[in-house]
């Protein structure tokens, strides 16, 4: 739920141009200032605003104090401020105007598991008083979701809440089945300093499989149905993005996460599934880095229950380059049919180019290793579910074509298996309207 805190930097940038042209006057009775405290903002950084109208530690008097007063009011992001000194601080104390921001966009996209896809997004701060509210609606041929978020900082003393909604429909025409699945998940969040995180949430899912396609796999019409039950979820996470915060570390970013599921609480049919996700950015020279990627997940029946489809991993795509989406893993006939365990590494080596296709962009070469397999009923031995490792490499394009970022990549596959669908070339963009 970072994502849903982080600051307005549109509203930064207007901050910054009114104030460009802002200077003190007047040392009459100047008073000395070891420190400058910023109170009140919530949307727009302290920092910023310190930085917008040169708010520094040092001497000021009254007239110092009205200037920076005034350079900030004109920059029509605020309802009142006041510049006081307390001791050796200098308090700048602001009442931001626009305090329910938000937006709201229609748009398009395109990748290669999804296809064309029609979006629309609504997001406000202070939906409800304190909170972040957010609606996605997506529509493809085969994929429809609709996403609500609902999220509030420390609700419970140190503890935020936040309440996750999804529905979500599958019908892909390599998939063999139709899946439904809502999602409710009300949740505690504990944030720890530096970027860290734990999450804990007891939510319920409903998990619908039918229209088992005619001669697809056998094991899919076993596992069709419905699983109606409550769930519980722990995460742990941590990011940190020293790029961001004005470092120039060799590691300029890091995110690593790990959600532990428990699925079908108080049923036969219980369910334990763990993702792990892990991301780092290291800078060599200053437009080249490396990319280091890894993305695993085990899924587990127990008490004799097997997974279903619906719980099991179908990687391909962006997630594996050089495999088509759910190209891969233990396959029945002409039907991959998933698999309870996964991993794909990634290795990318990026630099920035300052003019390509008249904008800036990133390309890169990389390798990705990984494999899917493992299955509870391989219908006899008819399946061969081992673990068959897989790889390719390729090529990277990153970039911005009138402001529609577009993605793209080429890759070769080098270890694969007869039955493999590989697929050469894929391609991401979005825009909004």
């Amino acid at each position: 739920m970072a994502v849903f805190l982080t600051r307005h930097r549109a509203a930064s940038a207007v901050l910054f141009a009114a104030a460009a042209g802002a200077v003190f006057v007047g040392t009459l009775q100047a008073r000395p200032y070891s420190a400058v405290e910023v109170r009140g903002s919530e949307f727009i950084p302290a920092g910023d605003i310190a930085a917008a109208c040169e708010i520094v530690a040092g001497e000021y008097d009254s007239s110092d104090m009205s200037a920076v007063q005034e350079c900030l009011m004109s920059s029509g992001q605020f309802r009142s401020v006041e510049v006081r000194g307390e001791g050796t601080t200098l308090v700048v104390e602001v009442s931001e105007l626009n305090d329910r921001p938000g937006r709201i966009e229609a748009g398009l996209a395109y990748d290669s598991r999804d296809g064309a896809t029609i979006n629309t997004y609504f997001e406000r701060y202070n939906l409800f008083p304190g909170s972040f509210g957010s609606i996605d609606l997506r529509f493809a041929e085969e994929v429809q979701s609709f996403r609500t978020s609902l999220y509030r900082a420390e609700a419970f003393g140190n503890f935020d809440f936040g309440l996750d909604t999804e529905m979500r429909k599958t019908s892909y025409s390599d998939q063999g089945f139709t899946s439904k699945r809502v999602l409710i998940e009300p949740y505690l969040a504990l944030p720890f300093a530096k970027g860290g995180r734990a999450e804990l949430g007891i939510g319920y899912r409903r998990d619908e499989m039918t229209d088992v396609v005619a001669g697809s796999s056998v094991l899919f019409g076993r596992e069709t149905g419905v699983i109606d039950a409550p769930y519980a979820r722990l995460g742990v996470s941590y990011t940190s993005n020293p790029a961001e915060n004005g470092g120039t570390g060799f590691v300029t970013g890091l995110s690593l996460s790990l959600d532990q599921y428990v699925w079908g609480l108080g049923t036969d049919q219980k369910t334990y599934e763990t993702r792990i996700e892990a991301d780092a950015r290291f800078a060599l020279a200053e437009q080249t880095s490396l990319l280091v990627g890894l993305r695993g997940g085990i899924v587990s029946g127990q008490s004799g229950h097997n997974t279903r489809a619906v719980d099991r991993f179908f990687i391909g795509g962006a997630d594996f380059r050089g495999f088509a989406p759910r190209g891969l893993g233990p396959k029945d006939g002409d039907w991959f049919v998933g698999a309870n365990n996964y991993y794909v590494t990634s290795v990318e080596l990026q630099r920035e180019v300052d003019e390509l296709f008249g904008t800036t962009g990133r390309v890169g070469i990389f390798a990705d290793i990984g494999s899917a397999w493992g299955l509870d009923d391989t219908l006899g031995g008819r399946i061969d579910d081992s673990r068959h490792v897989r790889s390719s490499v390729g090529l990277s394009l990153t970039l911005d074509l009138g402001n529609i970022p577009v993605s793209l990549f080429v890759a070769k596959p080098v270890d694969y298996q007869d039955g493999d669908d590989r697929q050469s070339f894929g391609m991401s963009f979005s825009t909004s309207f």
